[in-house]
C-alpha cells in the first residue's frame, strides 16, 4: 500500500444485543428473529450509540490536531471499537485502509461521570486503541505519547479560530471561535478593532451537535458585506447564514 495520512481516530459502541428483551418481543409479539434484533437496537441502543459517537469527537479531534500529518504505510482511519469484553486483541485491517481494534470499556460507568471526566477517559480508550495499532504497524511511539501529553496539557480543551476576516475599511477584524465540547460544538462571532484588538461584538451564532458530519455543513465562508456587516453562510446552502452588525 502506497504511502497515507492518517485522517481520523473514532471510537464506536457496537450493538450489543439484548438476548432476554428479544425473546421476550418474538414470544409476545411474533416476530422473527431478525425482526426483534433490529427492534432491540432500535430501541435499546442506537440513541446511545449516536450520543457516544457525538461526545467523543472532541478528544479525537483534539489528538488529532496535535498529531498533525502522521504518514503511514498501512491505514487513513482507525476505529476503536469499546466493547463489554474482548472478543479478540487481532488488529483488523482492510485493503483501502481501515483499521478495526478492540478496547474494554464499560459505559454504563461512563455514562454517569461528567463531562471533564468523560473526556480524560475518552483519551485514555483512544490512547490504548492507538498504541495497539503501533505496536502491530510498528509506528513512533515517541510521537504518539507526546501526542497524548500534549492533549492533557491543553486542559483536554478543544479551541480554535477556524476564520478570521478583515472588513472592507481595514478598521475590523472578525473571527469565527469554535468551542468543540463533549455535549456541544459553539461558533462565536467575535470582531475586534484591528490595529487595538479592542472587543467590539461577541456573538454566539449557533449551537450544535459536536459531530463533524453536523456542524462542518455550517462552515461555509466568512464574508464582510459592508464596512459594519459581517456573515457567516452555510457550505451547502447559501441561503442559510448568520449575521452580525457592529451598529
Amino acid at each position: 500500500m502506497s504511502s497515507l495520512i492518517l485522517r481520523d481516530i473514532d471510537l464506536d459502541l457496537p450493538y450489543k444485543e439484548n438476548k432476554p428483551f428479544i425473546e421476550e418481543v418474538i414470544n409476545k409479539q411474533g416476530m422473527e428473529e431478525k425482526d426483534a434484533i433490529r427492534f432491540d437496537y432500535e430501541k435499546n441502543w442506537k440513541e446511545k450509540r449516536i450520543k457516544f459517537r457525538d461526545e467523543i469527537r472532541c478528544i479525537a479531534d483534539l489528538y488529532l490536531h496535535h498529531l498533525g500529518k502522521f504518514q503511514t504505510n498501512e491505514t487513513k482511519k482507525v476505529m476503536i471499537n469499546c466493547v463489554e469484553r474482548i472478543s479478540s486483541e487481532e488488529v483488523k485491517s482492510t485493503s483501502d485502509g481501515f483499521t478495526d481494534v478492540e478496547v474494554e470499556f464499560d459505559y454504563s460507568a461512563y455514562e454517569k461521570l461528567d463531562n471533564e471526566v468523560k473526556k480524560k477517559l475518552i483519551l485514555e480508550k483512544l490512547y490504548e486503541g492507538v498504541l495497539k495499532v503501533a505496536e502491530v504497524f510498528e509506528w513512533d511511539m515517541p510521537l504518539l505519547n507526546r501526542t497524548y501529553q500534549s492533549v492533557i496539557e491543553s486542559n483536554y480543551k478543544n479551541e480554535y479560530i477556524w476564520k478570521q476576516k478583515t472588513s472592507p475599511s481595514k478598521k475590523y477584524t472578525a473571527e469565527i471561535f469554535c468551542q468543540h465540547e463533549i455535549d456541544k460544538y459553539v461558533v462565536t462571532m467575535i470582531i475586534k478593532k484591528k490595529h487595538t484588538n479592542e472587543l467590539v461584538k461577541n456573538e454566539i451564532l449557533f449551537i450544535e451537535r459536536p459531530h463533524e458530519l453536523v456542524f462542518v455543513q455550517h462552515l461555509g465562508n466568512l464574508k464582510w458585506i459592508s464596512n459594519t456587516e459581517v456573515i457567516l453562510l452555510n457550505k451547502y446552502n447559501k441561503k442559510k447564514k448568520w449575521q452580525v452588525c457592529i451598529e
